[in-house]
């Protein structure tokens, strides 16, 4: 046989040796572990990344199955925004723990906290109350509290234009009553299923009553920081900002929070919150921390 016919030969077989190998089915043990993991996205992760190291032939078919599965689950969730009333959707946490707090005064007492929020196709709504409290031989020696909430109305995959309200009462730093109004812009810098980070800032009015009967209104610039950095399945570590700026006073509210969750529903949070003055009335110091151990309980 000539090396002419030879080559002939040889050129089909060079070609199916080129050809692309199939993509081998799932196998149906494989693909019921999928199915079983598809309501967890976490979850179906971590059963997909081990069936392709398992089964490698089908890489490329259980890469195609996790897409549908969560192009479905997008879907889903977008016709759930759409038709869902205003009081549908609500989820939250309840708090209950014990605090040690120093600054104008330094002491250990109980400490309660809600926090409620709702997600629709534009908006992201967010309530949130925490009271400490604590009384020595029939005195009261720490009294705090505060609620607020936040609106986010989403005009892009990253920009959000603000509403924030809030109002608190501390004795002890030395305003009986403060209620705050804000609107504003806001950008994600980081957002991603693990770790989220956003910004915002604008104007707000501030109506304060001190304890020394001396009331003010005030026009401020707020600044805001939202963070959240989901550690691993079972720990999440949180952290929010908020800081006024007026001609009389500036006002910075930081809290940090560390979740671990316990069981079921039930989690176990510490926290630590700062909130500092810097021009508190006569006698008050500037600077109050409060440091929470608290059980959480997830609805």
């Amino acid at each position: 046989m000539s090396t002419n016919h030879l080559q002939v030969l040889a050129l089909p077989l060079a070609a199916l040796l080129a050809m692309p190998a199939q993509a081998a089915p799932i196998p149906p043990a494989v693909d019921a572990m999928i199915n079983a993991a598809a309501a967890n996205p976490d979850q179906l992760k971590v059963v997909a990344d081990i069936a392709k190291q398992t089964n490698p032939d089908s890489a490329t078919e259980i890469d195609a199955k996790v897409a549908a599965i969560n192009a479905a689950a997008a879907k889903a969730r977008e016709e759930k925004l759409a038709t869902q009333g205003f009081f549908e959707g609500w989820g939250g946490q309840g708090e209950a723990g014990g605090f040690i707090s120093s600054g104008n005064t330094e002491n250990r007492g109980l400490a309660v906290g809600v926090n409620l929020g709702k997600e629709t196709r534009r908006w992201k709504h967010t309530l949130r109350g925490v009271m400490d409290y604590q009384e020595d031989n029939g005195v009261t020696s720490r009294e705090r509290y505060f609620a607020g909430y936040e609106g986010n109305w989403k005009f892009n995959g990253h920009g959000f234009a603000v509403l924030a309200l809030s109002w608190e009462q501390d004795r002890f730093t030395g305003f009986s009553s403060r209620f705050t109004q804000s609107i504003g812009i806001g950008y994600r810098l980081v957002d991603t299923p693990r770790l989220t980070i956003a910004v915002d800032g604008g104007p707000a009015l501030r109506q304060t009553r001190f304890t020394n009967g001396i009331n003010e209104n005030t026009l401020a610039a707020r600044a805001g920081l939202n963070g959240k950095w989901i550690i691993s399945d079972r720990m999440t570590f949180t952290q929010t900002a908020t800081y006024y700026a007026d001609n009389v006073n500036n006002s910075l509210l930081s809290l940090s929070q560390l979740t671990a969750k316990l069981n079921g529903r039930l989690s176990a949070r510490f926290s630590f919150q700062l909130n500092n003055e810097s021009n508190p009335p006569p006698g008050r110091e500037n600077t109050d921390t409060v440091t929470r151990a608290t059980l959480v309980y997830n609805f």
